[in-house]
């Protein structure tokens, strides 16, 4: 009787997982880079999506004839312009669904910089006009502090470019 030899031996099945191994261990490094530069990209997006939202108020502020005072402006600010509270307007202006956490530079009645993040805690802020390319090592609260203070140490290029053109008379 003849003996039929159906499967692979052991040492196939060894070589096969080895070869998966390795491939693994070379994509996987790769692929969170990928990771981490969609999420700088999303925060970036919804950075200019609340750039825009406070452009588009300030216009509106101008066109009814008041005028948004110079300062930064937080998603939980309850500061009061000549148009009413600039966070509720601009949280408006974006609609329903954005819970992010944001800030606003405002110079001479229109916005300069833009800032978001998801959270207060999330390390990939966005900002626009001048757009991240990495993660901040700093959290949202933690940048508006430093724009608060009126320095630029520590926080990324973009966002340090905002704060250069600002001084302590304009940060409220």
């Amino acid at each position: 009787m003849k003996k039929s030899n159906k499967g692979f031996t052991l040492v196939e099945l060894i070589v096969v997982i080895a070869i998966i191994g390795v491939l693994a261990a070379i994509l996987v490094p790769s692929l969170l880079g990928y990771v981490s530069d969609s999420k700088v990209s999303s925060a970036n997006a919804n950075a200019k999506q609340v750039y825009t939202a406070a452009a588009t108020w300030c216009t509106k502020c101008e066109t009814a004839g008041d005028s948004v005072v110079t300062g930064i402006y937080r998603d939980d600010s309850t500061q009061q312009n000549n148009g009413g509270d600039f966070g509720a307007k601009v949280k408006a202006n974006l609609g329903s669904g954005n819970d992010y956490k944001w800030y606003v530079v405002v110079s001479n009645g229109s916005p300069i910089a833009a800032y978001c993040a998801k959270t207060d805690k999330d390390l990939y802020v966005g900002s626009y006009p001048k757009e991240e390319t990495d993660k901040t090592g700093k959290n949202i609260t933690a940048l508006t502090k430093l724009g608060n203070q009126s320095t630029n140490t520590g926080i990324t290029s973009a966002s340090a470019e905002a704060f250069k053109t600002m001084n302590a008379t304009d940060c409220k």
